[in-house]
């Protein structure tokens, strides 16, 4: 059963005292969190990891100015077991998620599971989700329903569910079958008669979603939120889950050289994050803990539109052609990369060899 109550601070001291917080002075008000998670983010994906990666300039200040975590991993090296429990706090044997929801799924997070989000409502904060939610999208599973009082995103991953365009989701899924349920249910893999909605709260704002500029206007949502919130004086958490680097969005950008359209994602989820920083700085009035983590590890089925692993590649993965990345319970697929920054709280250019 979910825990049926909880301290805020019984949820938010572990963070704190982790990123060396208790040897600074007592913060004046309640602080404000942003929470980026990235989608199958390689651990070699950020320059600050690993020397070859070029595309991460902003993601590079970010750990430049803030604390480095080398060995940090997520919950499940899938997309929503490891989500339930970074909203949750407990691993999925314990929250009922072991397994990816689909479009045709009909439940979610367990309702007697209690969220961040609902905890830090009840401390006064002003909550946001925005992006990619994967924990239910029927009824009560809804964010709206979990403790987010705002909500702007797509319920799945961005190549679940026909699109504007087919993008760069490759090797590409073979066409549904027209006729016969018998037929359908096998193909589990095949969703392009269900096109991807945008929700802004609980109505569709947008279907199929234009993926090109998802980007621009997960930042434009995210700056209008956080201001609300800053002209409320009231504190925030925002949960920023991207769409990147699940596989790249249609289109990115000009291929850049060296990581063709890979790089050029790469490169626009950095740009967002940089602008997110910015909107921390400026409107977050130096309360405000940003957080950049991802779900699990690249996926290498994927091949050249994968991310980089760094260096946790084994002699079973170079001799035998195996994966260590998403999916799999080898370090690539649960170690992801994870920054954290509040000027003048979190130690500067700090690099952290615990194992969180």
């Amino acid at each position: 059963m979910g825990t049926p109550f909880l301290s805020p601070w019984a949820v938010l001291v572990p963070t704190l005292v982790l990123v060396g917080l208790w040897a600074r002075c007592v913060v004046s008000r309640q602080p404000n969190f942003i929470v980026i998670l990235a989608d199958d983010v390689g651990w070699g994906d950020l320059g600050a990891n690993w020397a070859e990666t070029k595309e991460t300039p902003h993601l590079d200040q970010l750990a430049a100015e803030g604390t480095r975590f080398v060995d940090f991993h997520s919950a499940a090296s899938t997309c929503s077991p490891s989500r339930a429990s970074l909203l949750t706090g407990r691993l999925g044997l314990r929250n009922g998620v072991t397994h990816n929801f689909a479009i045709s799924s009909l439940g979610g997070l367990p309702l007697n599971e209690t969220t961040l989000a609902e905890v830090l409502r009840e401390a006064g904060y002003s909550t946001g989700a925005i992006g990619k939610w994967h924990l239910g999208h029927h009824g009560r599973h809804h964010p709206n329903s979990r403790g987010f009082d705002f909500y702007f995103g797509i319920p799945y991953s961005h190549d679940m569910g026909c699109t504007d365009s087919p993008g760069y989701n490759l090797p590409p899924c073979p066409p549904c079958p027209r006729h016969g349920t018998a037929a359908r249910v096998a193909r589990k893999d095949c969703y392009t008669e269900v096109a991807l909605p945008l929700f802004e709260n609980v109505t569709i704002v947008q279907q199929p979603v234009e993926l090109g500029s998802l980007a621009r206007r997960y930042v434009e949502e995210a700056a209008r939120f956080i201001q609300r919130a800053s002209d409320s004086g009231r504190p925030f958490f925002l949960y920023l889950a991207l769409a990147h680097m699940h596989v790249p969005l249609s289109p990115p950008l000009p291929p850049a050289p060296g990581r063709g359209v890979y790089g050029a994602s790469l490169s626009e989820m950095d740009a967002l994050v940089g602008r997110v920083k910015q909107l921390a700085d400026s409107l977050g009035r130096g309360s405000t803990l940003l957080w950049f983590t991802g779900d699990n590890g690249p996926w290498a089925q994927k091949c050249e539109l994968a991310g980089r692993l760094g260096p946790f590649v084994g002699a079973w993965q170079r001799q035998r052609g195996g994966s260590s990345a998403k999916q799999t319970t080898w370090e690539g697929g649960h170690r992801v990369p994870a920054l954290a920054y509040w000027p003048g709280r979190v130690p500067a250019g700090r690099t952290s060899h615990a194992l969180l």
